[in-house]
């Protein structure tokens, strides 16, 4: 997947801090530059881990982004934004919206803190989806922050 490394993250900075300075000193203006990362290489990315998830449970990510409420769907989706924005923290909450199916962001964040509140308190509900699938979210904890 794409995620940029610390190394490039502090390069895009330096450069972007570099660029801000020449602009003040050689036009005399004050400017903020911030980097916009390729949203389709992102959403690229988010969808092969939204599918890979959806492989553990042997469902269709299409099947998942259903707005059906039947057959657990939103627990999945539930799991799906935590893992997206675990491994994306940058990710818009709109993108992960879209690729599921929700048509609101709120929707979204919502379900991310409701999920977490459900493992903390080890919902058997969640549980059942989340076993398949904790390997997503324990290979990020393990990486070195």
């Amino acid at each position: 997947m794409n995620v940029l490394t610390r190394k490039e993250l502090s390069i895009v900075s330096h450069v972007i801090t570099r660029a801000q300075f020449e602009i003040q000193q050689q036009a005399g203006i004050d400017v903020v530059l911030v980097p916009r990362y390729s949203n389709k290489m992102l959403e690229d990315d988010l969808r092969q881990l939204f599918e890979a998830m959806c492989d553990c449970w042997n469902v269709q990510l299409s099947w998942v982004s259903d707005k059906s409420r039947a057959n657990d769907r939103p627990v999945m989706r539930k799991l799906l934004w935590m893992a997206g924005k675990k491994r994306f923290p940058h990710v818009p909450y709109s993108l992960l919206a879209n690729l599921t199916g929700a048509t609101d962001h709120a929707g979204v964040i919502k379900g991310i803190r409701s999920g977490y509140d459900w493992l903390k308190v080890r919902d058997e509900k969640i549980l059942k989806y989340y076993e398949p699938v904790k390997s997503y979210f324990s290979e990020l904890e393990a990486e070195p922050a």
